[in-house]
C-alpha cells in the first residue's frame, strides 16, 4: 500500500472510533473539512478520499451543500443497512427476530447493571406507558437489550438491521398489534438470568411485531 493509501486509511479509522465512541453520533454533522483537516493535520485530498471510502462503506453521506453526516456507526452497520434496505420488511424481520432470541439469551447471562439500567431506562421511556407507540422507542428498548449481549459482531449485525426496518415499520401500521407490557417477561428473564425464557419472551415479542406487519400488508 502507498504512503498515501495508509494515511487515508489512519483517517478513515480515526473518524470511525469518534463515530464508535460517541463523539459524532449516527445522525450528526460532521465538522466542517477545514476543521476537520486542522485537528488530524493531514492534506485535504487525504481527508476527501477518507470521507469518500467511509460514504461508500455507508458510515458517511455526503450532502454537497449541505455537509457530511454520520449514517451508521460502522462499515458493518452502513453496508447491511444498505443491503437490508433493499430486501422484503417481512425477510428482515425474520433475520431481526432470531438475531433478538439469541441476543436476549446472552443478555441474561452476561448483563451487568449498568446493562439492566440502560434496559429499565429504555423501558421507562417508552411511550407505550401512556398508551402511546413510536417505531423509535421500541427500538431503542431492543437495542438496549442485544447491547447487554455483549457480543460486538451481534450487536454490528443488529444495528445494520435496525438502520434497515425503522422506516418500514414506521410506513405501517404496528401500533394496533403492540403493547409495551407484552416486553414485562422478556425484562423479568433477563434480570433473573434466565437464558430460556428470555429467548422465549424475545422471540414472542417479535411475533406480535411480525403479525402486526402481516395483517398491515395483507
Amino acid at each position: 500500500m502507498s504512503d498515501s493509501g495508509r494515511k487515508v486509511d489512519i483517517v478513515a479509522a480515526a473518524i470511525e472510533e469518534a463515530i464508535s465512541t460517541g463523539r459524532w453520533p449516527v445522525g450528526s454533522k460532521l465538522p466542517p473539512e477545514t476543521a476537520l483537516v486542522e485537528e488530524l493535520g493531514v492534506a485535504r485530498n487525504t481527508m476527501r478520499e477518507a470521507v469518500r471510502a467511509l460514504a461508500h462503506a455507508g458510515v458517511l453521506s455526503v450532502r454537497h451543500g449541505g455537509g457530511v453526516y454520520v449514517m451508521a456507526a460502522s462499515p458493518v452497520e452502513g453496508l447491511l443497512g444498505r443491503r437490508l434496505a433493499r430486501g422484503d420488511v417481512l425477510d428482515v424481520l425474520s433475520l431481526r427476530r432470531g438475531l433478538e432470541v439469541e441476543a436476549a439469551r446472552l443478555a441474561a447471562q452476561r448483563h451487568t447493571p449498568e446493562d439492566l439500567a440502560r434496559i429499565h431506562a429504555a423501558w421507562n421511556a417508552h411511550p407505550g406507558h401512556v398508551g402511546g407507540f413510536t417505531v423509535e422507542a421500541g427500538m431503542a428498548l431492543h437495542l438496549s437489550i442485544v447491547e447487554a449481549s455483549h457480543n460486538s459482531a451481534l450487536i454490528d449485525v443488529y444495528r445494520g438491521v435496525l438502520a434497515a426496518v425503522t422506516d418500514s415499520l414506521s410506513a405501517v401500521s404496528v401500533g394496533q398489534g403492540f403493547h409495551v407490557d407484552e416486553h414485562r417477561p422478556l425484562i423479568a428473564a433477563i434480570e433473573e438470568r434466565n437464558p430460556d425464557e428470555a429467548a422465549h419472551a424475545a422471540g414472542a415479542a417479535l411475533d406480535t411485531v411480525i403479525d402486526a406487519v402481516e395483517r398491515s400488508l395483507a
